[in-house]
């Protein structure tokens, strides 16, 4: 066992490393893992429920262990977005619409954590508001991918397991959104913040709505383990597990690169 220390708090993990090389067929590929485990003390958009854990069947009474657990739909690192969680004419499509075509796709990272913008908040640097401005010098390669993801700089936040505060949250402004939402080849876009849309005022959803035909996927960790030179061409996996009726689900994500 590992110890890693979470809000000045001993916490227990098995170390499992980030990244492994493997081979598939011919060629070799480096694998990034970009999921974090899910803990009990996990910290959460702010007023969500964090799990719970119930003991179904004690091993030193019943032979065997099994636990109940009670999760939110957005509590997992990374998560998807259903259609359904922020648009009110889609509350038939659930995180059960996403198929396979969702899984797997060629990506690029698009890496705004040391932008002019970007700022220092207790020893991390990461941007809060991206714009459409920091999008457009990557359009040619966006306009060739199923996927792309931008990281702020917030999966280090995520990672330490630091309290969210809605002020502090890295959003997509609505041209940025609106700008992705005009890649039609684009199906699944990803991001190291907890949300896409603002939370410090009055609710807005204007993100979702305009990327509610793709893949939301949120909180995704470890981004920095892409190597630079792969940024703009890697294999993207992100995987939901497709529970019915769900606003938002687990999402298993790697990055591949061909080495």
């Amino acid at each position: 066992m590992a110890i890693k220390k979470y809000l000045n708090k001993p916490f227990y993990i098995l170390s499992v490393p980030n990244k492994i090389r493997i081979k598939l067929g011919n060629s070799d590929y480096l694998v990034v893992d970009l999921t974090e485990p899910l803990r009990e003390d996990v910290e959460v958009y702010p007023g969500d429920p964090k799990p719970k854990k119930q003991v179904f069947s004690d091993i030193r009474k019943t032979g065997f262990q099994h636990h109940v657990y009670c999760l939110s739909d957005h509590c997992f690192h990374p998560h998807g977005d259903a259609p359904s969680h922020q648009n009110k004419e889609l509350r038939h499509k659930g995180f059960e619409s996403y198929g396979i075509e969702f899984c797997f796709n060629p990506a690029c990272l698009i890496d705004l954590s040391n932008s002019k913008a970007a700022k220092n908040s207790n020893g991390i640097k990461y941007l809060l508001e991206i714009r459409k401005e920091h999008l457009v010098p990557y359009s040619q390669i966006m306009a060739k991918k199923g996927a792309v993801v931008i990281r702020t700089g917030y999966d280090r936040w995520i990672e330490s397991n630091r309290p969210h505060k809605p002020k502090n949250i890295p959003y997509l402004s609505k041209s940025a959104a609106e700008f992705i939402a005009g890649f039609k080849n684009i199906k699944v876009v990803g991001t190291d913040s907890i949300t896409f849309d603002p939370c410090e005022k009055k609710p807005v959803h204007f993100a979702h709505q305009a990327l509610k035909g793709n893949l939301i996927v949120e909180s995704m960790v470890h981004l920095y383990e892409i190597p630079a030179k792969a940024r703009s061409s890697f294999y993207l996996q992100t995987s939901p597990v497709r529970i019915v009726g769900a606003t938002g689900g687990p999402i298993a994500a790697y990055a591949f690169i061909e080495v």
